[in-house]
């Protein structure tokens, strides 16, 4: 609980502070592989190092030298011919190319060595190709073998201790090299453990966070899932008692609608108290008007609990519109509105429930007749679009206001709320309609100018000819 109070006071700046981490983040990770690419330069130079070895090719180089001076005293002796002295040439020859070839070189300017004496004796090798080839002949006197081979002897004199001083240099920084190497090593070693850790404990601190985060965003989700569930309970409670106290006004309702309309069918001819003929009319209007909103919360309670029930058959909608527009002739000659009624001459056939859809009717057209200024026309088309049939009621009332039209199927949505006389509404009317044409699986839209009136339409799916 402290940790979820000290990350709601952060709550805040947790942009900033994870904005923060993934740099660091980024930067030690950054920093790690350029750590890790200088200790894979290191390592590439000394795997360079061990596997060229110019410390061994040296050495050989020296090696061959000396066997190659010793052919020549032996070829100067008679123990050693022409041949074998040129092998020990190409031979010393070949150890001084691959000092100039290859990785080599580089990893000799690495160490900062002077190596010129290999390419000085490599001149030299040069120069007494032409001598060494002219020893294999036969005419030579023992003399002249001497001689040449003493001269040649004297031509490679003091390259021996060069080779010896240079091998003694590339050993001594060889092992300086591989000592500032293991110090280097060890040095990125601890670095490269330190920014581990300093890795590791960047993505703790993140993951942490982010945990109390998700711990946070799961205790809003468990408070808002508990406010939804106790809105809808509340909502469920509201409709049940509505629903309990409608059941138990629409027998006393319908008792004293009749007993009014009764009493004036008795005493209209004979009373002559207008004020009372006309309390009487008032009456019995305000009691059919409470028997409507009776009947619509029974209704939208049976939607809500799934208890209506439909019966799909193949209708003939041209027939439906004109039942409903009958039933509402009444409705519209006490406002003064008159209906225009627009059907095809053909068959309008559908798969649905004639006595709801007759219902969904009523109420559009209830609806545009109580927002029809009197003497106006509420107009009603039936209509084919594709292989859908479309039922118009359009009127030229107020309209809905932009920022109403969102809400305009809610129950208890009113578009003038607190208004009273002939556009009073409970507001379920579209509610219902809406549910109503969900179960029958059509279609309800509208548009709407505010100032101009308003066109609400239902389609459904038109059945085959042949059906």
């Amino acid at each position: 609980m402290a940790a979820q109070e000290h990350l709601r006071r952060l709550i805040p700046y947790r942009k900033f502070i994870r904005g923060l981490l993934l740099l660091l983040f980024i930067g030690a990770v950054i920093f790690g592989i350029i750590v890790l690419s200088k200790l894979d330069d290191g390592v590439q130079n000394i795997q360079t190092a061990e596997q060229s070895d110019p410390l061994w090719v040296a050495s050989q180089l020296q090696f061959e030298l000396l066997r190659l001076e010793n052919a020549l005293g032996e070829y100067a002796l008679g123990y050693k011919s022409a041949v074998d002295v040129a092998m020990r040439f190409d031979i010393a020859w070949s150890r001084i190319n691959i000092l100039q070839k290859g990785e080599l070189p580089k990893l000799i300017a690495t160490f900062q060595i002077n190596a010129d004496v290999v390419p000085e004796l490599e001149a030299t090798f040069k120069r007494l190709e032409p001598a060494i080839k002219d020893l294999n002949t036969d005419r030579l006197t023992g003399e002249e073998r001497s001689e040449r081979a003493e001269s040649i002897l004297l031509a490679l004199e003091g390259f021996d201790l060069s080779i010896r001083e240079f091998l003694l240099t590339v050993a001594q920084e060889k092992s300086e090299a591989m000592a500032e190497f293991r110090a280097a090593l060890l040095t990125l070693s601890h670095t490269v453990a330190y920014l581990s850790a300093t890795i590791l404990g960047l993505l703790g601190i993140f993951i942490l966070l982010l945990m109390l985060e998700l711990r946070t965003a799961e205790h809003a989700e468990q408070e808002m899932r508990h406010l939804a569930e106790e809105a809808s309970s509340a909502a469920r409670m509201k409709m049940n008692f509505m629903s309990i106290v409608s059941h138990e006004l629409r027998t006393p309702l319908t008792s004293i609608i009749g007993g009014l309309a009764l009493l004036k069918s008795r005493v209209a001819d004979t009373m002559k108290d207008e004020a009372a003929l006309k309390l009487l009319d008032v009456a019995s209007r305000n009691g059919d008007r409470l028997l409507a909103l009776v009947n619509d919360i029974l209704d939208a309670q049976a939607l809500t609990e799934g208890k209506v029930k439909v019966e799909r058959k193949p209708v003939d909608l041209n027939t439906v519109v004109s039942s409903a527009v009958e039933g509402c002739q009444a409705y519209g000659d006490k406002h003064n509105v008159s209906y225009r009624v627009n059907t095809p001459d053909e068959e309008m056939k559908a798969l649905t429930d004639s006595a709801r859809v007759s219902q969904i009717l009523a109420n559009l057209i209830s609806n545009a007749t109580k927002f029809t200024s009197s003497g106006d026309v509420v107009e009603i088309n039936l209509k084919k679009i594709d292989q859908k049939v479309r039922i118009e009621v359009t009127d030229h009332g107020i309209g809905i206001p932009i920022d109403r039209q969102n809400a305009i199927f809610t129950p208890f949505h009113q578009v003038n709320p607190g208004t009273t006389g002939t556009t009073q509404s409970s507001g379920l009317g579209l509610s219902i309609t809406k549910q109503l044409i969900d179960l029958l699986g059509g279609k309800i839209e509208f548009k709407s100018v505010e100032g101009k009136g308003s066109t609400f339409w239902i389609e459904f799916d038109l059945l085959p000819e042949n059906s």
